[in-house]
């Protein structure tokens, strides 16, 4: 009895095979790629909302305590102020008796330290700033005539969606804002604290 041996043939890809496998690869990168981006932009954004917020409550919580704003004696200007490198409110905040204005020495934030400069503390003891998740520093601007009011920064912004019919003042102690990612004052990328 002959046994039959069966011939086995080797397929392998063409070369245009190869290339449509290639380009449906790239094509599904491409696409995870965009979601990917705009998923670190939401965090950047929900982080920076969620400081925002803590340094409001600090603001509010040392007012509770010490009957007063953590303001430099004679400060009685409602402008936007930067938590940059030696601020006296920020310091207040994290802590520190600074000019005598928190003698219980009470931390009222506590946000993590700044990776690659952004997204929290910078710099060094007792020289800190406070960035945004694009490295620039919050502002906090106050209501230093304690009329609880204070004049709504939206009615200057570029984007007339956020100016129109923005109010001329906000009911607040205190307020917190960011330039967001173009790094820009009054632009519609700005994350505020008084904006749902």
């Amino acid at each position: 009895m002959k046994t039959r041996l069966k011939s086995t043939s080797l397929q392998a890809f063409t070369l245009i095979e190869m290339l449509v496998v290639i380009t449906i690869i790239g094509i599904l990168a491409g696409l995870v790629g965009g979601a990917v981006t705009g998923v670190m932009k939401k965090a950047k954004k929900v982080r920076t909302q969620a400081a925002l917020k803590d340094i409001v409550l600090g603001i509010n919580n040392y007012r509770v305590e010490y009957n007063r704003f953590p303001l430099p004696q004679g400060h009685s200007s409602e402008e936007p102020v930067p938590l940059s490198a030696g601020n006296t409110i920020l310091k207040i905040l994290l802590g520190k008796n600074e000019a005598k204005m928190n003698p219980r020495e009470i931390a009222y934030i506590e946000p993590p330290m700044a990776k690659n400069g952004a997204g929290g503390l910078s710099g060094s003891e007792g020289n800190y700033e406070l960035t945004d998740s694009w490295a620039m520093p919050y502002e906090v601007i106050v209501d230093a005539n304690y009329d609880n009011k204070i004049s709504n920064p939206d009615v200057d912004n570029a984007d007339s969606t956020i100016s129109t019919g923005a109010p001329r003042d906000i009911v607040a102690g205190a307020v917190a804002l960011s330039f967001g990612e173009d790094k820009k004052e009054n632009t519609k990328d700005d994350v505020v604290s008084w904006r749902p």
